[in-house]
Parts: C-alpha cells; sequence; structure tokens
C-alpha cells in the first residue's frame, strides 16, 4: 500500500477538534473547486463550503469528532466517525453522539470531492419536541 496522503491526517487533525478551528482553516483541506455533500445539501466551492462550517458551529457548544482509520490509496480515503456534540436548544445541551462515514477523492494535495453519510433525523429531528416523537414512531414501525 501506498504512503497515507498527507491530507487525511490534515482531515484528521481537523476534524477532531472542529469546534476550535477557524473556517479559514479548511483552506488547507480541500480544493478552492471543492464539493462537499451531506444529509444537507451539497456546497460548491471553498467560499460555500466555509460558509457552511461557519453557520453550522455559530451555535455549537461543542463538536469533536473521533476518527476510525482510514481506508484509503493516493486518490481517495474513508473513514467512519463518531460526531459528539451539543447545541444549547438540542436535548438540553447535552452532550450527543452521531456514527458517520465520509468518503473523499483526492486531487494533489486536497480534497476535491467529499461525500458524508449520515442519520440526519438520529442528528436533529429526534431531539426536537413533536418532531421527535414523529420520527421516533415511523422508525419503530420501519423496524418491526
Amino acid at each position: 500500500m501506498s504512503a497515507m496522503p498527507s491530507v487525511i491526517d490534515r482531515f484528521v487533525d481537523y476534524y477532531t477538534g472542529l469546534d476550535n478551528q477557524p473556517p479559514s482553516a479548511l483552506a488547507a483541506l480541500y480544493d478552492v473547486n471543492a464539493t462537499l455533500r451531506d444529509p444537507f445539501g451539497e456546497h460548491q466551492g471553498l467560499f460555500a463550503i466555509q460558509r457552511y462550517f461557519t453557520h453550522l458551529l455559530t451555535n455549537v457548544e461543542s463538536c469533536r469528532f473521533t476518527i476510525d482509520p482510514p481506508l484509503y490509496d493516493d486518490r481517495r480515503f474513508v473513514v467512519t466517525w463518531t460526531m459528539h456534540w451539543s447545541h444549547p436548544r438540542i436535548a438540553a445541551g447535552e452532550i450527543l453522539t452521531l456514527p458517520g462515514c465520509s468518503s473523499a477523492e483526492i486531487g494533489g494535495d486536497t480534497i476535491i470531492r467529499q461525500r458524508d453519510y449520515y442519520d440526519a433525523g438520529e442528528m436533529i429531528y429526534e431531539h426536537l419536541p413533536l418532531l421527535g416523537w414523529a420520527v421516533r414512531g415511523v422508525k419503530r414501525r420501519v423496524r418491526s
């Protein structure tokens, strides 16, 4: 197997301390024309990605990731992770966890395309009073 691309180390360093990172640090990870896609939408270009992260972290009290060892080659990598986060208006501010996975394509020494997979319902909707009750009910019915 080839040596691990350095962008993976930078990815791990950035996300393990996400709530202490300035949006400008994303320029060391993502190409100026990079695309980031997650359950909430697609963000095209470094500026859009920086704006999205600024919006996401505005009211978050903490947000850090535990990242499992990556699977990689010289053009792409995949990591599974657990996000540990808290928001004052969700679940009374308690620290919540969310499992997920990121798949990234590398160009040069930056990420040119990233897709994040996680359950948006588990992340937010299940923790909102009325909507949470409905989402949990649907999940129970699907499982039975």
